[in-house]
């Protein structure tokens, strides 16, 4: 993939490896069994993640059937997928990997420290879990070197990671739950925690546009549309739950928007191909998947359909990272990345597609209404998307847990399903828990109703009135020169844009009321998080324009006048926000 360090692994011989591993499946779980008798282990050893992880990986490594050469193959996936970027955040007090073995081995400790130590069946079956996430692990992280042989072969590659999966379901016991049927899913949850660099995500997602057939790649879109989305409605109903307020309360508007440049970006990506995949079903006749794509696509622009599908001026800036889409060169010209050129046709066909295709998505949005007693992918809340294999994980501490539904089912919306409801909702009811926190958790179906009535609404509104532009006109942010003049002397006056967008670490830019003080390491970092419309280092410091002014300003209609921009800055500031910033 381009613009992140190559590192290739021999993708042959971890899926080969794989493949012995689930060869080996029992005599891996009956060591692994022995590791959870740990009833009389001193309390500092079920808390050693870092020794429980080398002696976990011990119970697959060290097998003779395994045999020698594998020691070598060993973190070499985890050190790859770090090396493309993806390396995960410390988020302190917050878990930000993939589901990891070893801290499942932990919590089930914990569980059974709170209630019960188990006999050898049930340590058994725990076991079974924790091989089969081991295993889900290493396919995921495989999932991630699909390129790095060449674009020519990944279909094949994927091919292969799909027949280690199906062995692996195929070699669980009937008390092991699926977690997850299709390989592709594995795709976006191996993208799932949170990283410092954004680039490779789009690297990610250009080579499924490029390099797979239009089956997986429809599916990994699919798959990628509906975990965001859950990813955004969870953070959304989490926003509000926790400040007290509805979700159309102004401040969480803004935060949630101000947040989600990469989200929102990596939804167009594949807002757009489902949408095309969406009307294609829908000239040809076939309902079923078109009724298929449309429940994506209705969570995929759930978390904030009005600007999803009405406020698409607004839309574009708000996913716009200004380091990954804009460069300027050492003579001072300003232009798009490749990356920003792909993302901008992405957003134009993503404008005139909506607008096309709101009109049939209405008609088919009653269909994913959610009913009470019934389970809608509207009202599931996780983290991240490995967060639901944990869940489904930890309710095998259990005798009862549901065995017959995996990821995928999280977000399929069949009509009538009371049993679902049953297996989401029991996710965290398990006797450590508390009743508060469990009730803190509780399936909301009020919101999920919410949810379903924000969506209708939109896609009504787009259908109705027909527009490709918004009923209430956006503003303008005209861009004078560095020394205040503009083009027109005899234009209208407008007025400046308010120092309440205006952000800078720069004092001597503060102390002359230009800006609002930000801490310089605050502002490089959510600088890199996309949370400004433009950025520009000063001999003091840096200079932000927040993009709150998408939603106060021009969103409302009202031009401002930004003045002083370096003439960097300003033609950058005019390509992040087409339309919206024009030099007068």
């Amino acid at each position: 993939m381009s613009g992140q360090a190559r590192v290739e692994v021999p993708f042959r011989a971890h899926v080969e490896l794989l493949q012995r591993f689930v060869a080996q499946r029992a005599e891996i779980v009956e060591s692994i069994q022995g590791l959870l008798n740990a009833q009389r282990k001193p309390a500092e050893y079920l808390q050693d993640r870092a020794l429980l992880s080398r002696e976990l990986a011990d119970c697959f490594f060290t097998l003779p059937a395994i045999g020698g050469d594998a020691a070598r193959l060993g973190d070499q996936l985890e050190q790859a997928h770090w090396a493309c970027g993806f390396r995960p955040r410390r988020m302190p007090g917050i878990p930000n990997d993939l589901v990891d073995p070893a801290d499942m081995m932990m919590r089930g400790f914990h569980f059974w420290q709170q209630t019960r130590w188990p006999g050898r069946n049930a340590r058994l079956r725990y076991a079974h879990t924790l091989f089969t996430l081991f295993v889900l692990r290493r396919l995921a992280l495989l999932t991630m070197r699909l390129w790095d042989a060449g674009e020519d072969g990944a279909h094949d590659r994927l091919a292969q990671l799909q027949g280690v999966l199906d062995r692996l379901c195929r070699s669980a016991p009937a008390d092991q739950p699926r977690f997850v049927r299709d390989v592709r899913w594995l795709i976006p949850v191996a993208q799932s925690p949170t990283t410092d660099e954004l680039s490779p995500y789009f690297d990610v997602a250009r080579a499924v546009a490029e390099s797979l057939p239009d089956a997986d790649r429809i599916e990994i879109h699919k798959a990628s549309v509906d975990m965001a989305g859950g990813h955004l409605r969870s953070q959304l109903l989490h926003c509000s739950t926790d400040r007290g307020v509805p979700l159309e309360e102004h401040g969480l508007v803004l935060s949630t928007r101000n947040s989600n440049a990469l989200d929102f970006a990596m939804l167009i990506q594949g807002l757009v191909p489902l949408l095309h995949a969406y009307e294609h079903a829908a000239r040809g006749g076939d309902n079923h998947k078109r009724l298929e794509l449309a429940g994506a696509l209705c969570q995929g622009i759930s978390a904030d359909p009005e600007l999803f599908v009405n406020r698409l001026d607004l839309l574009g800036p708000y996913s716009m990272i200004e380091h990954l889409f804009v460069a300027q060169d050492d003579q001072g010209h300003v232009a798009y990345t490749p990356t920003g050129e792909r993302h901008v046709q992405l957003l134009e066909e993503y404008t005139a597609l909506i607008h096309r295709l709101a009109a049939p998505l209405a008609e088919d949005c009653p269909r994913f209404r959610p009913v009470s007693g019934t389970y809608s992918p509207f009202g599931v809340i996780y983290g991240f998307s490995s967060n639901l294999l944990e869940h489904m994980a930890l309710k095998t501490l259990q005798p009862d847990a549901a065995t017959h539904f995996g990821i995928e089912d999280v977000f399929a919306d069949e009509e009538g399903s009371p049993e679902k409801l049953a297996w989401v909702s029991g996710w965290r009811k398990l006797p450590h828990i508390k009743p508060e926190v469990q009730r803190l958790f509780a399936y909301p179906q009020p919101f999920a109703e919410q949810i379903f009535g924000r969506i209708e609404t939109a896609l009504r509104k787009c259908a109705v009135e027909g527009a490709t532009t918004p009923k209430m006109r956006s503003g303008k942010l005209w861009i004078a020169s560095e020394d205040g003049q503009t083009a027109d002397a005899e234009a209208p006056p407008i007025p400046d844009l308010p120092t309440q967008y205006i952000f800078s670490s720069d004092a001597r830019i503060v102390s002359a009321q230009k800006a609002h003080s930000y801490d310089q390491t605050r502002l490089l970092r959510d600088r890199k998080e996309g949370m400004f419309l433009v950025s520009y280092e000063t001999s003091g410091g840096w200079v932000a324009l927040s993009k709150d002014v998408l939603t106060e300003l021009l969103g409302m209609g009202r031009d401002a006048r930004v003045v002083g921009l370096p003439s960097g800055a300003a033609r950058t500031l005019r390509l992040m926000c087409p339309g919206l910033a024009i030099a007068r």
